[in-house]
C-alpha cells in the first residue's frame, strides 16, 4: 500500500479528523435542512402506560405550545405523564439525540420502577431519515440570519450532536468557541 493510502487509512480507523474535509457551504446546506420557518410534525408512540386521556394530550401539545426540532419525550410509565420524571429534551441536531437526552433525564430523575420510553418525537415539517446534514430549529434559522452575514471565505458553522448547542463564527475556532460544548464539530463552512 502507498504510504499517503496507509496514512489516510489510519487517520480514518482512528476516527482522527482526515485533511480535507467536503463539508457544505451555505448554498448547500439551505438545500439540506429542513423547514426554516421552523414549522415542526410530531409522532406520538403509544404506550400501554397512557390513558387516552394522556394520548390526547400528547396529539394536542404541539398546536397550543409548539417546541422546537428534533425533540423528544420521554415517560416512567408507572409514574405517568403528569410526573416530575417527565422529560421533554428539545432543539437537538437529530432526531436520536433528542431521544437519548429526553431518556437519560427521565431515567436520572426516577427512582426505582419500570424503564422510562419516548411516548413523543418532533421533528421538521417535510421530515426525511438520510439528510446528510440535520440541524436543530435554532441552528437552521441561524444559517439563514447570522452565518448569511458573515464574510463567506470565512464563515464556518459548529453543532454539538450531545447537547443541542451551536455556534458561528467568522473562522472554525470563533464557531467552535461559540459552539461551546465539548464535541462541538464544524457542519457547514463558507
Amino acid at each position: 500500500m502507498k504510504p499517503y493510502l496507509l496514512a489516510a487509512a489510519l487517520l480514518a480507523a482512528t476516527g482522527l479528523p482526515v485533511m480535507a474535509q467536503d463539508l457544505p457551504d451555505l448554498r448547500e446546506a439551505r438545500d439540506l435542512v429542513f423547514a426554516e420557518d421552523g414549522a415542526v410534525e410530531w409522532e406520538v408512540i403509544p404506550h400501554d402506560s397512557l390513558s387516552d386521556i394522556e394520548i390526547a394530550t400528547l396529539e394536542q401539545l404541539n398546536q397550543i405550545q409548539p417546541q422546537p426540532y428534533y425533540a423528544a419525550m420521554a415517560i416512567a410509565p408507572d409514574a405517568g405523564l403528569q410526573a416530575a420524571t417527565t422529560s421533554l429534551a428539545a432543539n437537538y441536531h437529530d432526531e436520536e439525540n433528542a431521544r437519548t437526552a429526553a431518556l437519560a433525564a427521565c431515567e436520572t430523575a426516577r427512582s426505582g420502577g419500570e424503564a422510562c420510553v419516548v411516548v413523543m418525537v418532533i421533528r421538521p415539517e417535510g421530515y426525511e431519515e438520510g439528510r446528510a446534514l440535520q440541524l436543530s430549529s435554532e441552528a437552521t434559522q441561524a444559517l439563514r440570519r447570522e452565518y448569511r452575514r458573515l464574510n463567506r471565505a470565512d464563515r464556518a458553522l459548529a453543532t454539538s450532536a450531545s447537547t443541542g448547542q451551536w455556534g458561528v463564527g467568522e473562522g472554525r475556532e470563533a464557531a467552535l468557541e461559540a459552539c461551546g460544548a465539548e464535541d462541538c464539530e464544524i457542519v457547514i463552512e463558507g
